[in-house]
């Protein structure tokens, strides 16, 4: 587990940190501590390989032989990784500071209200249907005044996006100088949906639907394809992950002579 806090912007500038600088309130330097908008508080990696031994060894008949043959020296590899979304950030406000003082805030919390009306990690969202993240949840700071909200909160992340890949192979030696080797590689293994990223960054952006179906607004879900890398850590904080593909599988073969 860990934990990741900054106090005030992440980053002077953009040239050399991914994460945008949010500073909530200029005059108040502790209002500035919160969650750095790559935090993970919990995160589990495993990468192992197993090659199976050689069964039957002491067996003299042929169908102990043939299952020793079959059965020994495959290899399987796993590289798995699962952690926390991470936070989203709060939504900007839309009084008229900027225009006093030229500086923005964001967005106060309404204690008590959820702020999703769905759990992201559910598996259970119909994208087309519903607005995931809760308007209600937010209000605009007084004309003038600056918000108290924290950057991100713990409790307001993205949806979890674990990597599960997995390899089979095996070296076949068929003669003294002769070698077939064979290997087949997922992605995605378990064939887990991934969702897009919801639009979270204006909190009184209106929700429109359009027969019913969702097309825009706070908490929307666009469930059309969105190119990307995944694992940019500028992606994650902009929130443009390329959606998370099906399982997919690749097999590769190798003769040697």
């Amino acid at each position: 587990m860990r934990r990741i806090q900054v106090l005030g912007a992440e980053d002077n500038n953009q040239y050399s940190s991914p994460v945008p600088p949010i500073i909530n309130n200029v005059f108040n330097r502790q209002n500035n501590k919160s969650l750095a908008g790559l935090d993970q508080s919990q995160a589990l990696s495993v990468a192992a390989n197993y090659t199976t031994p050689k069964l039957f060894g002491g067996g003299s008949g042929f169908l102990s032989k043939a299952a020793s043959w079959i059965g020994r020296e495959w290899t399987y590899g796993v590289v798995l990784r699962y952690a926390s979304g991470f936070p989203f950030p709060v939504p900007a406000a839309t009084t008229n500071l900027s225009s006093l003082v030229f500086q923005t805030t964001r967005v106060n919390r309404v204690p008590g209200v959820p702020l999703f009306t769905q759990d992201l990690n559910c598996h259970c969202i119909d994208p087309t249907k519903t607005f995931v993240l809760n308007p209600a949840a937010w209000v605009n700071p007084p004309n003038g005044q600056f918000g108290t909200a924290n950057a991100h909160y713990s409790d307001y992340r993205e949806q979890r996006r674990p990597v599960e890949n997995m390899s089979i192979g095996r070296n076949i030696r068929i003669k003294e100088r002769a070698n077939l080797s064979i290997r087949a590689e997922f992605t995605n293994i378990f064939n887990r949906t991934g969702l897009n990223v919801p639009t979270n960054t204006n909190a009184f952006a209106t929700q429109t639907r359009n027969m019913g179906n969702t097309t825009g607004g706070f908490g929307w879900i666009n469930t059309a394809a969105v190119g990307g890398n995944n694992s940019a850590p500028a992606a994650a904080v902009a929130g443009t992950f390329a959606t998370p593909l099906p399982r997919q599988g690749t097999l590769v073969a190798r003769f040697t002579f």
